[in-house]
């Protein structure tokens, strides 16, 4: 070789192409019989067998998009290819699946989508490694006319297009010679100015010229030559890399469940293929819920994972039921998924995970290390943060501490990806940008086509496996990801820390996106809550029997529908539908479990007998509240015909209605052209266009708005670079309209319990209502909004511009709070225009706050003084009627004197929330089944215990306080024990007159199990 190195690099690459070495796989192939039935839908194989067959052939088009075909594939095998490999080659430009006797036996991904020079396809299936020669044969494929991304813009119509259909004669000495050029030439084009680069390249320049394509005599040669170079090995000091073979399946996205379901069955069948072909071959598959969808679907192929997990060639991970979302989740959700998931593992497979596998969600909050934690888990896997706009992650191994100080090891694999194709461009990728080469010497490296699953291919084992250790590129072993995490634990000690939580610098309008359905899952959590609570109770205190099946089945439902591609608001429309059919369910079913627990504990009226009126209470404050019930005498008729009464509750209890002896009042009145709501507590004053001016506290003698006034709808210009429905990009600040002014106001309750204006304001595409309201007892002011929505690619804000100065803002998330800056000054700052919250948000100096609560909403955004919600976004893709027509929502403000303990925030923020349940009964009742007493913990669950009739108590610090709390307990409790998230039980509490005496610390999740 000359010093010519770019042109024999040009020289070495085009001597693969398939009209040279890469022509020689196949010397012979024969067109089968090809006959095609569209199927009315996604039908089982025994319904498919019934179809009415009709002829089909290269170059016709399977559609249209999201139908299904099935084709019989008959062949003969020629007598002359005896001894022979034979393969089926089959392309119709889109997935599909090979069946044979009913049963599924390998996945297909047609040519479509272009991955640069890699393209994500698997089109060949093995008949018979040894043909006898005129053998006979018949299989069906099952045409799934999408993409492994759903149905993308197709404008030259090729998904579905019958490219290649064909049984050929395999050639493995060609194989074999492939793969070994095919190496060697990725080093050389990876390495191009390096010595072993270019050691490479004249070893596949010698190959070239020692190889004679139509003389097989001359291939050894230059396989020889091969074998040398691949068998220089690595020092000893070298990268290690631990190589995982994986199958990224989004569990909804760019396609619904359904079709979720079917991408299952294929990469499933697709690993056991390799399994069989590769003996170093190690298949990592996550989410319980697919698993489950496989023992319910497809029990035979189940089977055959179980055996392949029992062999460690399949290792199930993550421990949760499905791979979540990490923002929207409640603490309680996420505790759940781990409940569930683990438990399954453990069921099914005889062990529980080690890690928790959440490669491709938008964020990971600060209380994820404890729930880990108390779950079982100590490792962590991620790699979305290397996504970050701003700031790429600057470690790779570390150890992240949660908001209690719960520690778990992390890894991001520096290959930046979870859908490697094992390249040596991406095995050196991943050493260059490993962060920890000062203290550790391996990483991970996640393989497979994914998003759309498949998983790996023959290809890439073929690749990796003549990179087990050849100098010059890391050295890679197939392994189980525990095998890493258990190597990387010995330096433990040596590792840098991050603290708090992993915010992801994209994807921030997935915190608004498909506000329905975040509205949905709020509601759905809080359902749940009630229902687990109140069936509990009643279990113990009336017989009841606790419906366990019908609570599971639900909370799985909703696990489902907190996928990290469902809740944030970033799949397409059929998703949606999906999604809103089955809360219809949750909320339908949970109301009706509800009922019955709360019939069982108080008795419905009986129309002949006597009735009082039940005050229902589960949450853990002293409530007294204007509340509708028409069932008794009204003190005063509500806007809507409904009566209003003013009643008292007890924490986690009940209360009969009882008319106070003293009634504040509330009123509402005009005073010139401003528009007044007052109570003892607050004043907010409001003009005719909807601007809130002044809210005065009466309590604190203080106005909290400042500026141009508060309550202003702002519409944002929100069409972001790339990724529509995810994200929010921070130039979208500089366009904005003038705060809407309404086009009407109307004072429609003027007291006493309750006193309301009601606001119109228009766009040119949208109306919006809003009732603003203030109770006699209230310390909040209510926004109750209805929104009939068709904008495109604007963000809808509420805005508050408030008398307060603060550096940084504080937000509740999971299990607590996180503070974060005011200001931009710095990258990270900057980059934080936008963040995810819970229940509130608050503004805070010494002595002084405002709080913003919500009902449903997750996305803030407080820069300097002004707190804004992000109340509506309107993408069009991946689904083009996101958000479009009626919202309801609420928020409040809530003005208070204090600016680090948070506890009566938080009590708002419940009771806003957690509206108190208001029935008729026959009973007369005034009872606490339990109570903390001490504000710092919040009793977050009670459940039935998953093995046995005990109950479950979850409780949690929500400030970032230690100390002691008195739980005072209602119930028959004879014994009480500390226990982890999955209910094990860590150590027996003593109780003292019926009353436990808890110790806390900051954020601490506590678990205890009370027995009868």
């Amino acid at each position: 070789m000359e010093k010519h190195f770019e042109l024999t690099r040009r020289r070495v690459k085009l001597f693969l192409d398939d009209t040279r070495l890469g022509g020689k796989l196949y010397p012979a192939k024969q067109a089968p019989k090809l006959t095609s039935y569209a199927a009315p839908d996604r039908i089982a194989f025994a319904q498919a067998l019934q179809g009415d067959y009709h002829p089909v052939a290269v170059g016709d088009q399977f559609a249209p998009l999201w139908s299904t075909h099935w084709v019989k594939v008959e062949y003969t095998i020629p007598e002359d290819w005896r001894g022979g490999e034979v393969y089926l080659i089959w392309d119709a430009s889109c997935e599909g699946c090979i069946w044979i006797d009913g049963q599924p036996q390998q996945g297909l991904i047609g040519t479509n989508d272009n991955w640069g020079e890699i393209k994500p396809r698997r089109v060949r299936y093995r008949l018979t490694p040894t043909a006898t020669g005129g053998e006979t044969g018949t299989l069906y494929i099952e045409v799934a006319v999408n993409t492994l991304f759903g149905a993308v813009d197709d404008p030259f119509h090729s998904v579905g297009l019958l490219r290649q259909a064909e049984i050929a004669l395999f050639d493995r000495e060609a194989w074999d010679l492939y793969w070994d050029m095919f190496v060697i030439v990725d080093i050389a084009h990876n390495l191009p100015d390096s010595a072993r680069g270019l050691q490479a390249l004249d070893v596949a320049n010698e190959m070239v010229n020692a190889i004679d394509l139509n003389d097989r005599s001359t291939w050894p040669k230059a396989r020889a030559l091969a074998q040398t170079f691949l068998s220089e090995k690595n020092g000893d000091s070298q990268h290690q890399v631990y190589a995982l073979g994986h199958a990224h399946i989004d569990t909804a996205w760019l396609w619904p469940l359904a079709e979720t379901k079917r991408k299952v069955v294929r990469s499933v069948t697709n690993a056991l293929q390799n399994i069989d072909q590769y003996p170093d071959f190690v298949y990592v598959f996550s989410q319980a819920q697919q698993y489950a969808w496989l023992k319910e679907e497809r029990p035979e192929l189940y089977e055959r994972v179980k055996a392949a997990v029992a062999a460690k060639r399949i290792i199930p991970v993550g421990g949760t039921w499905i791979e979540q979302d990490g923002n929207i989740p409640s603490g309680e959700a996420h505790i759940r998924q781990f409940l569930y998931g683990q438990r399954f593992f453990e069921q099914e497979f005889g062990e529980r995970c080690a890690e928790f596998w959440l490669p491709d969600t938008f964020g990971y909050p600060a209380a994820l290390p404890q729930i880990m934690r108390g779950s079982g888990i100590k490792y962590f896997l991620t790699q979305k943060l290397s996504w970050n706009q701003f700031n790429k992650p600057n470690r790779s191994t570390f150890i992240w501490e949660g908001q209690d100080g719960s520690q778990v090891l992390t890894h991001f694999p520096p290959s930046d990806t979870y859908n490697g194709v094992c390249t040596a461009h991406d095995m050196l990728f991943g050493l260059k940008n490993f962060k920890d080469h000062e203290r550790a010497r391996e990483s991970m490296y996640l393989f497979g086509f994914g998003d759309g699953g498949g998983g790996p291919t023959e290809d890439m084992l073929e690749r990796l496996d003549r990179m087990q250790d050849v100098d010059g590129v890391p050295r890679v072993k197939q392994t189980a990801p525990i095998e890493f995490f258990k190597k990387a634990e010995e330096r433990w000690d040596r590792y840098t820390k991050w603290v708090g939580e992993l915010y992801f610098e994209l994807h921030r309008g997935t915190f608004t996106s498909q506000a329905r359905n975040k509205r949905n899952n709020r509601k759905a959590e809080l359902l749940l809550r009630d229902v687990e609570m109140l069936s509990a109770i009643a279990s113990w205190q009336t017989g009841y029997v606790y419906p366990q099946a019908e609570i599971d089945r639900l909370w799985k439902l909703l696990l489902l529908n907190q996928f990290h591609d469902i809740l944030p608001g970033s799949s397409i429309t059929a998703v949606y539908e999906d999604s809103t059919v089955q809360y219809a369910d949750l909320f339908a079913s949970g109301e009706k479990l509800r009922q019955a627990a709360l019939d069982a504990l108080l008795p419905p009226c009986d129309p002949s007998g006597k009735c009082t009126i039940g005050v229902v209470n589960t949450t853990g404050i002293r409530r007294q509240e204007v509340v509708e019930a028409d069932m008794v005498d009204s003190l005063q008729t509500a806007a809507d015909g409904k009566g209003l009464v003013l009643v008292e509750a007890q924490p986690f209890g009940f209360a009969s209605y009882q008319l106070p002896e003293e009634v504040w009042e509330a009123s509402g009145y005009q005073e010139g052209d401003l528009f007044v709501l007052e109570n003892s507590t607050l004043r907010a004053t409001f003009r005719a266009d909807g601007r809130l001016i002044s809210l005065y506290s009466h309590l604190i003698e203080r106005d909290a708005i400042v500026g141009e006034g508060g309550n202003q709808f702002v519409l944002y210009d929100d069409d972001p670079v790339n990724w529509d429905a995810w994200d929010v990009d921070v130039f979208h600040q500089e366009k904005k309209s003038a705060p809407l002014a309404a086009t009407s106001v109307e004072l429609i309750e003027t007291g006493k319990l309750r006193a309301a204006l009601r606001f119109t304001y228009a766009t040119a595409r949208s109306h919006i209502t809003q009732t603003v309201s203030l109770t006699s007892t209230g310390q909040i002011l209510e926004f109750a909004h209805e929104v009939d929505w068709h904008e495109s690619h604007k963000m809808l804000r509420l805005e508050f511009p408030v008398d307060v100065r603060a550096e940084n803002a504080t937000y509740e998330m999971q299990h607590g709070i996180v503070k974060r800056p005011t200001h931009y000054n710095t990258p990270y700052d900057l980059a934080r225009f936008e963040v995810p919250a819970h229940r509130w948000a608050d503004l805070s100096e010494p002595g002084f706050g405002v709080a913003l609560l919500n009902d449903c909403k997750y996305g803030y955004r407080i820069h300097e003084n002004v707190i804004a919600l992000s109340l509506l976004r309107s993408p069009k893709y991946p689904d083009p009627v996101a958000d479009m027509g009626q919202h309801e929502f609420k928020c409040a403000l809530y003005v208070h004197q204090h600016s680090v303990d948070y506890s009566e925030v938080i009590g708002e923020a419940l009771a806003f929330n957690i509206p108190l349940i208001v029935r008729g009964s026959t009973q007369h009742l005034r009872e606490s089944f339990f109570e903390v007493e001490n504000a710092e913990l919040i009793v977050d669950a009670l459940k039935k215990a998953e093995d046995s009739d005990d109950l479950i108590m979850r409780l949690y610090e929500p400030e970032g306080f230690r100390g002691t709390a008195l739980l005072g307990l209602g119930l028959p409790v004879r014994r009480v024990a500390l226990c982890n998230l999955l209910e094990e039980e860590i150590a027996e509490l003593e109780i003292v007159d019926g009353v436990i005496d808890l110790e806390f610390t900051p954020f601490q999740v506590i678990t205890l199990k009370l027995s009868r």
